[in-house]
């Protein structure tokens, strides 16, 4: 089984379980946003590993630029496609709401989420305070339990097993779907407010999310240096005076704000004097 496995990251977390799974399976490590600029993607591998950060997991769970890859794939109705979401969270309610949306969306596209797999990582925010239930933020236990993941995740691809969330969590995904949709609305508010946009905007998620980088701005530490615009998957950050202006088609994965080195560009949604990116990633290779 030849496999190609692609990722989304912002803060290295997918990027670091990605190829992790790649030299596990001899596969090939594809950063999505490399192949973005192609009318349709095709493949020869008849193993496709997708390995994204789940955003806002009760309101739609997965970023813009990897739905837009999926509708470009090619012959996914012969493929055997697995799924890797990292999320800070409480996997049950952050990683299957995430993985739940994916698979429909692979299948308007006629093929099949084979396998889906959940991994806790540290935050982009390091922020845990909004969730309501007690959550390890211990990093030193989350890498050994996401080794552990790992290889848990190689066996079952390489074999090519279906591995779907058991009934009972499918069971308490829906039990608890009406709070998902109370969770909803005040996320489109606080969308709203960080998009800068007027409350009663009709504006949807999809919409909103790349305008969010209204939000971000970047202080008098700033020395030009635009490592910012050289990391962001989407282009979304022009240098202008020596300084970066951000375009409005943003995927919020915070990479600008985690990567700079001068600690000089500031978000709304993360905890001011706290950062986070993947110990194991390297600036290098964020930039390629």
């Amino acid at each position: 089984m030849s496999f190609e496995i692609y990722y989304f990251t912002g803060t290295g977390n997918s990027l670091a379980m990605a190829r992790d799974i790649a030299e596990r399976t001899n596969g090939k490590l594809i950063f999505i946003s490399a192949v973005m600029n192609k009318q349709s993607i095709k493949t020869d591998a008849n193993s496709i590993g997708i390995v994204f950060p789940a955003y806002m997991a009760h309101l739609y769970g997965i970023p813009l630029i990897v739905e837009r890859f999926i509708k470009k794939l090619e012959d996914v109705g012969s493929k055997y496609i697995f799924a890797v979401c990292i999320c800070g969270g409480l996997e049950n309610f952050n990683g299957l709401p995430a993985l739940k949306n994916l698979g429909k969306i692979i299948k308007s596209k006629g093929g099949k989420l084979s396998a889906e797999f959940s991994i806790k990582l540290p935050m982009n925010t390091m922020d845990y305070s909004h969730i309501p239930l007690p959550v390890d933020q211990n990093q030193e236990t989350m890498f050994i339990n996401c080794n552990n993941k790992i290889e848990v995740i190689y066996r079952c691809i390489t074999n090519g097993e279906k591995n779907k969330y058991k009934i009972i969590k499918s069971l308490l995904n829906w039990v608890m779907s009406p709070m998902y949709r109370m969770l909803q609305k005040l996320y489109l508010i606080e969308l709203k407010k960080y998009s800068k946009e007027p409350k009663d905007t009709n504006l949807k998620y999809y919409e909103l999310m790349p305008l969010t980088d209204k939000s971000i701005y970047a202080d008098e530490k700033c020395n030009g240096c635009a490592i910012c615009a050289k990391v962001c998957p989407v282009q979304n950050i022009k240098m202008i005076e020596n300084k970066p202006v951000w375009q409005h088609h943003c995927e919020m994965c915070l990479a600008c704000v985690e990567w700079c080195p001068k600690k000089a560009i500031h978000h709304c949604w993360r905890v001011e004097g706290k950062d986070y990116h993947h110990p194991d990633v390297k600036i290098s290779e964020m930039l390629k």
